[in-house]
């Protein structure tokens, strides 16, 4: 009864959720290019629909989060609130939206890795993490928005973002760390009911993307949290949290005249390999150091 709970509460549910005001957005995207009206943003409906998503299976799964919160696990709910938040500045301005970013790119780090500042670090070492972290989060959240106009379309972005949270999910689970597995299956759920969703209207009258840059903040620091939970609190390997990290980096390649002279499907089924390539590495590193098929290696 309670895998079918979890599955219910912290799969199906979370997708319904996200599905449902991902189809909302369309559909208002699609009445706005026929009869162009105020109202309800269509892109600020997909970072809620992210967000809502995730809080609704984080509940299921954990229930209320303690305030303040006592791990870092706790945090997760709250970086989907103010990822939501803050993606309001991405309509504001380019300076309220870099302000956003730094700031929360340096409080973050601080607020989620408490204890490791307090009983595992001396002060210099804290500080040299805090600031690499806080530019290394900086730099996601960016590269995150920039692959909403990087990739070709909302389908293939959804589906890097399904590869990357199965990724982040198999990786996790291999490194022992079960909870923090269905928080990324979570996201799985999330982007896979999406995809399913765009897939099957991606022939409707309307063209538009409707993923921009105000689901950045969602999609970026949920990752982080994530990543950070389990390199710092779990047993994921160096390598397998660096290669995840840096898999979206990888995207621009689809810019590349020779590869777009190939053709739309092809060079986007390049891109989408390409960026695929380390999780595919992460997560055998993950196996290797699990010791699933032998001893371990010691990663």
């Amino acid at each position: 009864m309670l895998i079918l709970k979890q599955l219910i509460l912290g799969l199906l549910l979370p997708a319904a959720v996200g599905g449902g005001i991902l189809i909302l957005a369309k559909s208002i995207t699609s009445k706005k290019e026929s009869t162009p009206k105020e109202g309800l943003a269509p892109e600020w409906l997909v970072a809620v629909a992210l967000s809502a998503g995730y809080i609704v299976g984080y509940l299921g799964l954990e229930g209320l989060p303690p305030f303040p919160p006592r791990e870092g696990v706790h945090w997760l709910c709250y970086l989907a609130i103010i990822g939501l938040t803050s993606g309001a500045f991405c309509y504001s301005s380019l300076l309220g939206r870099l302000i956003a970013q730094i700031g929360l790119s340096i409080v973050i780090p601080r607020l989620l890795l408490n204890s490791a500042f307090k009983y595992t670090w001396g002060p210099l070492e804290g500080i040299i993490w805090w600031a690499c972290i806080a530019v290394a989060i900086f730099i996601f959240w960016h590269i995150v928005q920039q692959n909403f106009t990087i990739l070709p379309t909302d389908a293939s972005s959804l589906f890097v973002y399904f590869g990357l949270s199965g990724g982040t999910a198999l990786i996790l689970a291999l490194s022992g760390s079960l909870r923090l597995a269905q928080h990324a299956g979570i996201l799985v759920a999330i982007f896979a009911a999406s995809w399913i969703i765009t897939l099957v209207g991606q022939h409707s009258e309307s063209k538009k993307q409707v993923f921009s840059i105000s689901a950045s903040p969602v999609v970026a620091l949920i990752f982080a949290g994530i990543w950070m939970n389990g390199y710092f609190y779990e047993e994921v390997p160096a390598a397998s949290a660096i290669l995840l990290t840096i898999a979206l980096f990888l995207a621009p390649i689809g810019r590349i005249e020779r590869i777009q002279q190939l053709g739309a499907r092809r060079s986007t089924i390049i891109q989408i390999g390409i960026i695929a390539l380390p999780v595919v590495i992460a997560i055998g590193i993950a196996v290797a150091r699990s010791g699933l098929f032998g001893e371990n290696s010691g990663y």
